[in-house]
Formats: structure tokens, C-alpha cells, sequence
């Protein structure tokens, strides 16, 4: 007791506050990074397909190949809910096929309005141990990002609001000076094609060397699709085996890390906002 009577009141009191500063980094920390499970690395391996890879989602041949679960946590988003994504993947020699597999409560595929948030999934690669959420300095990091708004949403504003009307700016004679366009999708007007109404595929090449660095990668041979089965989203993404580009390549006896990450859309995910996996080993079966 007497210990404690050294402490004088101004004392006591900063060190209270210094205890409280501490219980809201801890509070924040979890809202941030969600209840982390601490879990070894699985390894995934990748099975020799015995034919042509199965671009099918739901196809029956991923019945026969062996799947990893793996917890998802929750970054940057209120109301975590406990998920799993399931792993699968083939190789024919010269592809890789990752199948991603995740329970989804609704099918969000729309992101015309400001409210509207679509359901999306990545994977994401490095040949070393590093911030498994988006890389870090000196380890960059290549994702593949699947959105389902690129595959099957719409870009059709009068679709959306069949209503609009559009008055516009016209000359002394009625001709219109300015098309409807740019009021309904001026960044598509001045070029911006991230707001173009169809796209050449619904995946992505990315590249990060940590938060905030994400960078499109330019034109790259992937292919990817996803599907929504009673309750649930699988996607396979296609790439070479052989990295291009500054990308990874898979080899016999070269195993990368790999990670996987999620956006639920009727939880305003996007950005940051996600559920995301810790590294996961990818390797080639018996090598």
C-alpha cells in the first residue's frame, strides 16, 4: 500500500490517461483489422489438370479437386461478419486457374448509383513474406482483382432512371452544344475509361508496394469469371504460369505467397474496405 501512496494525485491522473489512450488504440486496432485468427500458413497446391482448365465457376470438374479454407478478416468496415473463402487451383503446363469460393448473403452487381457498391474478389502474389494487405516497401506485391459490376452490371443511366431528363445547352436554331453524355457520365467524356460502359474483361492486373501505391498494370493475358449460386460467389482467374511483365512466375521448386481478399457491396465495401486472408503458400503439386 504504501507503493501506491507515492503516487500523487496529478500523477494518478496521467497515468489514467495514458491507460485510456491505450484501451482506444486497441479498440481502433480491432475495428480496423477485425478478430484476426492466428492460423499456419496452409499451403495450396496446384493439381496437373488431366485436360483443358475448367473457366466454369461451378463447373464439376472443381468437385474433384481438393480444396484449403481459410479465415477471412475484416478491415475498415462496422459489422464484421465470421467468413471463409475456399481455395482451389489447376495447372495445364502453361496456365494457372485459381478458384475462389465465399458465402455471400446477397448479389450485389451494380455500381451506377452513388449508393450502390458491388461484390468483388482478388488474389494477390510476392515471392517473399511481406504486409500481406497490398505489399510494402522493397516487396511489391501483383494482384488480380475480379469486380461484378464490370462483368454484369450496367452502365445505362436511362435504364437506371428512365426518368432523366436532360435539358441541356442549345443554340438559337435547337441544336444541342453539349450530349447527354456528360451530364450522365462526364468521366467517360473526357477519357477516363474506368467509366466505360462495357470492358474488354472483368479482371484487373494491379501492382502495390504498399498502402495507397495501388497502380494498374496495363494490358495483361488473365481471364476471370464469376457466378452466384444460392448463396454463395465463385470466381476462377486464369493466368500464365509464367509471369510477364515484372510478374511472378510459378515454378517446380519456386512456390510464391498468395493472399485473398473479398468486397461484400451491401456493406459498402470498397478500397480498403474488405476482408482479407493472411499469405498463403501456392505450390506446384509433388514438386
Amino acid at each position: 500500500m504504501q507503493i501506491f501512496r507515492r503516487f500523487t494525485r496529478r500523477q494518478w491522473i496521467a497515468g489514467g490517461a495514458v491507460a485510456g489512450l491505450l484501451l482506444v488504440s486497441a479498440g481502433l486496432s480491432l475495428y480496423q483489422f477485425g478478430l484476426r485468427q492466428p492460423v499456419a500458413n496452409p499451403t495450396i497446391l496446384v493439381r496437373q489438370a488431366g485436360g483443358e482448365l475448367p473457366a466454369d465457376p461451378w463447373a464439376p470438374a472443381w468437385k474433384r479437386v481438393s480444396a484449403v479454407t481459410i479465415p477471412l478478416s475484416i478491415t475498415n468496415t462496422p459489422g464484421a461478419v465470421a467468413r471463409t473463402v475456399k481455395v482451389q487451383a489447376l495447372n495445364d503446363g502453361t496456365n494457372l486457374a485459381v478458384r475462389l469460393e465465399w458465402g455471400d448473403q446477397s448479389k450485389d452487381v451494380t455500381t451506377l448509383r452513388p449508393q450502390d457498391f458491388g461484390d468483388a474478389a482478388a488474389f494477390q502474389l510476392s515471392d517473399k513474406l511481406n504486409n500481406a494487405c497490398m505489399g510494402q516497401l522493397n516487396g511489391t506485391v501483383h494482384i488480380w482483382q475480379w469486380k461484378a459490376d464490370w462483368q454484369e452490371g450496367t452502365r445505362d443511366m436511362r435504364a437506371q432512371y428512365p426518368n432523366l431528363l436532360n435539358d441541356g445547352f442549345h443554340d438559337d436554331t435547337g441544336k444541342a452544344l453539349l450530349t447527354e453524355d456528360l451530364f450522365a457520365r462526364p468521366a467517360f467524356v473526357v477519357g477516363n475509361q474506368r467509366a466505360a460502359a462495357t470492358k474488354e474483361a472483368p479482371v484487373e492486373h494491379l501492382i502495390a508496394g504498399g498502402a495507397g501505391t495501388l497502380t494498374p498494370a496495363g494490358p495483361y493475358p488473365i481471364q476471370g469469371k464469376g457466378q452466384y449460386e444460392n448463396g454463395k460467389w465463385a470466381v476462377v482467374f486464369v493466368r500464365p504460369l509464367k509471369g510477364q511483365e515484372g510478374d511472378f512466375t510459378l515454378a517446380a521448386g519456386s512456390p510464391l505467397q498468395a493472399a485473398f481478399a473479398v468486397w461484400d457491396g451491401s456493406q459498402m465495401q470498397r478500397n480498403g474496405m474488405k476482408y482479407v486472408t493472411n499469405w498463403a503458400v501456392l505450390q506446384l503439386e509433388g514438386k
